[in-house]
């Protein structure tokens, strides 16, 4: 069978434009993974730097507190709060018989 040559032209052009709209259509779907793929490690990145934030900031509170209670332990030492004698009275406080009692009102 026989068909003419502006026929044939015609169904070429119709599959090379059937072509292009292909490799278009992959070319987005590429761009689109590809995206995807850049969006998934810049989160990743994002996360991994928040992670390390969050361990620097431990680690900071960590030292904090630990100079905190060196300083409150030689504070103690230099008023005397450490002396064992304090925490032999300390029971004595609560059942002394001079203690001021309050008014309950009723």
């Amino acid at each position: 069978m026989f068909i003419r040559r502006s026929t044939y032209r015609r169904l070429v052009g119709r599959a090379d434009a059937y072509a292009q709209d292909a490799r278009n259509a992959r070319r987005g779907e590429q761009n689109a993974r590809n995206e995807v793929t850049r969006q998934v490690a810049l989160a990743e990145v994002r996360q991994a730097d928040h992670d390390r934030t969050v361990a620097d900031m431990a680690a900071d509170l960590a030292a904090a507190e630990r100079r905190a209670d060196r300083l409150q332990a030689q504070y103690d030492n230099a008023v005397g709060l450490d002396n064992p004698t304090l925490d032999h009275g300390a029971t004595w406080q609560s059942r002394r018989e001079d203690k001021p009692r309050t008014a309950v009102a009723s």
